[in-house]
């Protein structure tokens, strides 16, 4: 059986739409990490196949996932950012391919427009399948995970809290030789920015920001060494001090001002080696 896994931060107005479109035959577990007890009250009162974690912070996006993960019961985990749309249909679809396939460690849908923005990587020297069915290095937002195939090698790094966590666990399948596969018969949509409740953008964009620069220096210092990260993320620095400067001085913007700001401690954290 597959189980669906979504997280949670003041997104209630997507995940009821989720709870809603999805078959009761599948569970469904929702990591909160905005700690909404009336939510999980209601919801898991009316739905006997939905889960509500209410974590004891806010753990970010891998310890969170890892979380509902570990919760789960089944060999099959699918993993989904709020704010994607994938029906029902498709959802069927993926299972039943899962259970022909078996040997892979993730698989997953692709987007509905693909020349617009793509979710995974494909291998150079890779084709199509007849079936439509193609491997790649790495996948983003909605996913299947097999858990008897990475059993060795983990679940998410939870010292990323926001971006990289992705790429850094499709790595280390990569590099373990386990296949990661899409569907592109199978598609869903991702509305990108929408999953947090609009009274609380500016906190969680703030967050994005900081976010970024600390993930993007630690994923490439784990896999790559010091010297590579510091001439990848030595770009967006200066570059955050060149925005600090204009919108303090020139333009005098306070609001992208606070955003350079996070964006800039979020890369000297990562560099001086201080935890997200």
């Amino acid at each position: 059986m597959l189980t669906i896994v979504f997280l949670s931060f003041h997104s209630e107005h997507h995940i009821r739409r989720h709870i809603l479109e999805i078959d009761k035959k599948f569970p469904i577990i929702i990591v909160d990490n905005a700690r909404n007890f009336e939510f999980k009250k209601e919801i898991e009162k009316k739905y006997s196949n939905v889960k509500i974690i209410i974590s004891k912070e806010n753990l970010g996006w891998a310890a969170g996932m890892n979380l509902g993960i570990k919760e789960s019961k089944t060999d099959y985990v699918m993993i989904n950012s709020p704010d994607i749309n994938i029906s029902n249909h498709s959802i069927e679809k993926l299972y039943i391919e899962v259970k022909k396939i078996k040997n892979f460690a993730l698989f997953a849908p692709t987007y509905l427009d693909e020349t617009i923005h793509k979710n995974f990587y494909k291998k150079p020297d890779a084709t199509d399948s007849l079936n439509n069915i193609l491997e790649v290095e790495w996948i983003d937002n909605s996913f299947i995970i097999n858990k008897k195939e990475i059993q060795n090698i983990g679940y998410f790094d939870e010292n990323f809290f926001m971006y990289f966590e992705n790429f850094d666990f499709c790595k280390r399948i990569f590099d373990n030789k386990k296949k990661m596969l899409v569907s592109k018969n199978i598609k869903f949509t991702h509305e990108g920015n929408s999953s947090v409740n609009k009274s609380f953008l500016l906190e969680v964009n703030l967050s994005r920001n900081w976010h970024y620069g600390w993930s993007k220096f630690f994923f490439f210092k784990k896999h790559y060494g010091m010297f590579f990260a510091l001439r990848k993320i030595f770009p967006n620095f200066l570059r955050s001090i060149k925005k600090i400067l204009t919108y303090k001085f020139l333009l005098r913007d306070s609001l992208k001002f606070q955003f350079a700001i996070a964006e800039f401690k979020g890369i000297l954290h990562s560099v001086l080696s201080r935890p997200s």
